[in-house]
């Protein structure tokens, strides 16, 4: 690109790269500042330079979200590990006659699940297998985001196959007296640690250059008190006195309780809106914020509707409800269970694939880059006088 009052200047706009960005802006800036622009033209095009220069610490935002990469991976791995070791040891300490087969509506309920959730993993994964875009996006990467959503739906089909084929744990609760279908609880503990964690690796906002010391370690401790809190769920029916029993519910559910300030915290700590200037990493990461906040009120609002509902369902339903109401029968609880696993599943991925395209695919991000070279170009070429373009 040159001017009547520039040299040529190389732009290296394709093998794109941070480098190449940076030149661009250099090279762009190099113009504006030798042509007479106009100052309302010249700050608008100066904010686009602006963002476009990687930041002092963009180096720092890389490593921050392949780190939360790594870490995802390896997670997906723990919860499969973590379900099969649950899955064996419920089947090893639940007496035989408590090993039944499903039927009527408890049954149809877990094929009803199992073919939901079904369709939801295929329409993820078929696209991915033939190659086709996505939305703007010609290409992706299986990032680890990505990898830990299909790896709960993975986990939530193979639950409801084997509670729909097969003899399963079911046991009664000694202080509830309602039927706990065990595996659905094996599969709730893993997924919740997991998806808990993927709703914190989503959130890569922080305030100022560098992440707080604490960065990843706060994401481990909150996503181990959901996970505990399932965990002690699972052991309600294990219970061996009523004491015992309500110590583990009061534990579980202040375990729970702590993503109601957590979410609050999280809400007056991303700001409503980018200040002027911020680098395209702080965008990402803002951007990134916004969609791990959404994800996180729907993914507190399903669960707490399944919390309300496992109340309703074993204590409340069947003392207080009318005969030959839905409450009253011992297949309450298994509905209810699966209706809104898979509610939470589906809308877990599809806020999951969002946050993929917006911060963890290298392939989006790397686009979104070339098109904002391109505004700029396009804004020096209008704002340059007597351009010509070798």
């Amino acid at each position: 690109v040159t001017s009547s009052k520039n040299p040529i200047v190389r732009v290296p706009v394709f093998d794109w790269n941070q480098t190449a960005v940076a030149d661009a802006s250099a090279a762009a800036l190099e113009i504006l500042e030798g042509d007479q622009v106009p100052s309302n033209e010249n700050t608008y095009t100066s904010s686009l330079i602006a963002g476009l220069r990687p930041s002092i610490h963009s180096s720092t935002h890389h490593a921050a979200v392949t780190t939360i990469d790594i870490h995802m991976r390896g997670f997906a791995l723990w919860v499969i590990c973590v379900y099969i070791a649950l899955v064996m040891a419920v089947y090893a300490v639940v007496p035989e006659e408590n090993i039944v087969r499903l039927s009527g509506i408890e049954q149809r309920g877990a094929v009803m699940a199992m073919s939901l959730i079904a369709v939801s993993f295929l329409s993820r994964i078929v696209p991915l297998v033939n190659g086709a875009p996505h939305q703007n996006h010609q290409s992706t990467k299986l990032s680890g985001i990505f990898i830990g959503g299909l790896t709960v739906q993975l986990v939530a089909f193979c639950t409801d196959f084997i509670m729909a084929n097969f003899p399963v744990p079911v046991v009664i609760d000694p202080v509830l007296g309602s039927r706990v279908h065990l595996l659905r609880w094996c599969e709730w503990a893993p997924c919740a640690t997991f998806m808990t964690f993927m709703m914190e690796g989503a959130d890569l906002y922080w305030e100022g250059d560098m992440p707080p010391t604490d960065f990843m370690r706060t994401k481990y401790i909150h996503s181990a008190t959901q996970g505990g809190a399932v965990f002690l769920g699972l052991m309600f029916p294990f219970c061996s006195s009523q004491k015992t029993w309500a110590a583990a519910m009061f534990v579980a559910c202040c375990l729970y309780l702590t993503n109601f300030p957590r979410i609050w915290n999280r809400m007056k700590k991303i700001p409503c809106r980018l200040s002027e200037g911020a680098t395209v990493e702080e965008a990402e990461r803002f951007n990134a914020a916004k969609i791990a906040l959404r994800l996180r009120s729907v993914c507190i609002l399903v669960w707490s509707i399944i919390v309300m509902l496992y109340f309703v369902s074993s204590y409340f339903g069947p003392r207080f409800s009318s005969e030959g109401s839905l409450l009253k029968s011992p297949e309450a609880t298994m509905i209810c269970e699966c209706f809104f696993d898979v509610l939470s599943k589906v809308l877990f991925l599809v806020t999951i694939v969002d946050v993929h395209y917006a911060v963890f695919d290298p392939f989006a991000r790397t686009e979104r880059r070339l098109e904002e070279l391109r505004q700029l170009m396009s804004a020096v070429w209008e704002n340059s006088s007597d351009v010509i373009a070798i």
